[in-house]
């Protein structure tokens, strides 16, 4: 009992139990802070956008139900046709309302026009992707519904003052876009495969992006992410058209993107100092000359010479009369061509059914006046 008892005055007087009441302190502490980290205003906010878009989809879903149901009870028309119809309805009185209220500024009118338009976009973007997958052909209801949020999405980029995340509304205005101009391509050019109308549209979609909107007044503000969207796809479009090129026969169509894929990503390099894409300028012209050559089909010593030197002598032969716009052109220009010419030499070297020393020679010969050259250009 006394041993009990005295174990029990240790742990009390001692520094063991306020270390465990201190913890607990500390974390409650923690707690108290972390609470104050959300104040009760962004708590109300919250709950007061959450309830407007639940009592806003639930009006849509109620509508729609609404004419669901009375079209199966009589008949009036496919259900498909009713919705656009309604749908344009809708959108033209909303449309009308907010342009009417346009100068008094209401924020409820611009909340109402926004939310309507995001929404009929994301559902006319399923439609597009549903009708490109079925291959449908559109009515002039489809038509005009789903040009619609284009107008809808400029107004909400332009005339919205009370919205605070317009970057998002921009970036599905862009991929609305790219939806519309797919659908539409493969509409108008029915022979040409949907890959094929894929590669065109974001061919031509890239330069306006990175070079056309960026510039635009109403669009001034959304420069960085535009030109971001547009170079980036341009990486994966040149991707594409070189892949599309490498499995399939060299059509005029392929030929023509792979031209627009070439200046796009020159002229990014020459707006914006990119040397991404000045490596990739390059490697496509070394990708459509190695496909020429494959072409050509022919494997002497003297076809082989050609294709090892022609382009590396041509890339440095440039060095001398241009003089490069950026300091590491000349280093990123020389590397890829003197890298062709030894892969290409090695592949050559393999590809010998004999030791052939005097292939091996010439060969060489022209690789080390290569060099030579391209060290004189260093140095000047």
């Amino acid at each position: 009992m006394f041993g009990i008892i005295s174990v029990i005055y240790i742990i009390y007087f001692s520094k063991i139990l306020s270390f465990f009441i201190k913890e607990e302190s500390i974390k409650e502490q923690d707690f108290d802070k972390k609470t104050k980290k959300i104040p009760i205003k962004n708590i109300i906010e919250f709950l007061k956008k959450g309830s407007y878009y639940t009592s806003f989809l639930f009006f849509y879903a109620s509508l729609y139900g609404f004419v669901y149901s009375m079209n199966l009870i009589y008949n009036f028309s496919s259900f498909s046709q009713i919705f656009h119809y309604i749908t344009l309805f809708l959108s033209l009185i909303i449309t009308g309302i907010f342009f009417f209220f346009l100068q008094k500024k209401k924020e409820v009118i611009f909340l109402i026009f926004r939310s309507n338009c995001i929404i009929y976009s994301i559902i006319y973007s399923f439609f597009l992707l549903f009708f490109l997958w079925e291959n449908t052909s559109p009515n002039i209801f489809f038509i005009i519904n789903s040009l619609f949020p284009i107008v809808t999405l400029l107004s909400v980029l332009i005339f919205d003052s009370f919205f605070k995340y317009k970057v998002y509304t921009y970036i599905l205005f862009l991929f609305y876009l790219f939806l519309i101009g797919f659908y539409y391509a493969s509409v108008i050019f029915p022979t040409t495969t949907l890959w094929h109308s894929f590669l065109g549209i974001i061919s031509l979609l890239i330069i306006v992006y990175t070079f056309i909107f960026p510039y635009k007044s109403y669009f001034r503000s959304f420069k960085q992410i535009s030109q971001t969207i547009g170079i980036y796809s341009g990486y994966a479009t040149a991707l594409f058209i070189s892949m599309s090129i490498l499995f399939e026969s060299l059509s005029l169509l392929l030929l023509s993107l792979l031209s627009i894929s070439i200046l796009f990503h020159y002229s990014v390099h020459n707006f914006f100092k990119n040397y991404v894409s000045y490596a990739l300028f390059l490697l496509l012209f070394v990708f459509l000359y190695i496909k020429a050559f494959i072409l050509l089909g022919t494997g002497s010593l003297i076809s082989d010479i050609l294709f090892i030197f022609i382009l590396p002598y041509i890339f440095i032969g440039t060095s001398y009369l241009i003089r490069p716009k950026y300091p590491k052109d000349l280093y990123i220009l020389h590397s890829i061509a003197i890298s062709f010419s030894i892969l290409a030499s090695v592949y050559c070297f393999i590809q010998m059914n004999s030791v052939d020393i005097l292939g091996i020679s010439t060969i060489l010969f022209f690789e080390s006046i290569l060099l030579f050259i391209s060290y004189l250009r260093y140095k000047t």
